[in-house]
């Protein structure tokens, strides 16, 4: 296996998972700024309460070392993969 072809499967695993934490990430960043707005401008706009925010926070977090996690084993197994070729 050449280094490009690795560094591409390295590059892919994991990437979905690692833009569905991106999403949530922004969702707690949006929910964010919409209860600032609430606060000092008087929007009135729907927003998570404390709880909601812990929530998604956590699992903002769990998903983005899940991603690590996903990418790591990659890594590994082509590791593995070329550590027996040779």
């Amino acid at each position: 296996m050449n280094e490009q072809h690795i560094t591409e499967i390295t590059a892919k695993a994991g990437r979905s998972v690692l833009r569905f934490a991106l999403f949530l990430f922004l969702l707690f960043f949006a929910n964010v700024l919409i209860g600032k707005g609430n606060i000092a401008f008087q929007w009135g706009l729907p927003q998570l309460g404390s709880v909601g925010e812990f929530l998604l926070l956590g699992a903002a977090s769990t998903v983005l070392i899940w991603a690590a996690l996903i990418r790591e084993a990659a890594e590994n197994k082509i590791t593995e993969n070329n550590s027996k070729e040779a």
